[in-house]
């Protein structure tokens, strides 16, 4: 009965490790990718980044949003950032950066459609 109850004990301990170390690679891959993206728009490769964004297909962050939106506009892609603005989830469109980087991109189309016509 005893070596039941720490075999038990021990297999609940390695689980909980397991579910960490995942959390943790997740964690660290994701700010990997954060990492690459901000360089590619700090020296001003949009086009890079946002090839880099859409190969990261599963667990995007708003941040990695808000640069895809910025890469947008400023290659002035703008059916691919209203492609991103629909399939972003309500948490997203409730977030504040998220809401100001789709303000700046719709304005950014506006202004460049006025200027081209």
């Amino acid at each position: 009965m005893l070596i039941s109850k720490n075999f038990s004990i021990i297999r609940h301990c390695l689980s909980l490790y397991e579910k960490t170390s995942q959390i943790s690679s997740i964690s660290s891959s994701s700010m990997v990718f954060n990492s690459t993206m901000k360089k590619l728009i700090d020296s001003k490769q949009y086009q890079k980044a946002l090839d880099v964004f859409d190969k990261q297909s599963k667990m995007l962050t708003d941040f990695d949003i808000n640069m895809a939106l910025k890469s947008c506009s400023k290659l002035h892609d703008y059916q691919r950032g209203i492609k991103i603005h629909q399939q972003l989830s309500s948490n997203s469109l409730n977030n504040c950066f998220i809401q100001t980087s789709l303000i700046h991109f719709y304005s950014e189309s506006l202004i460049f459609q006025s200027e081209k016509s």
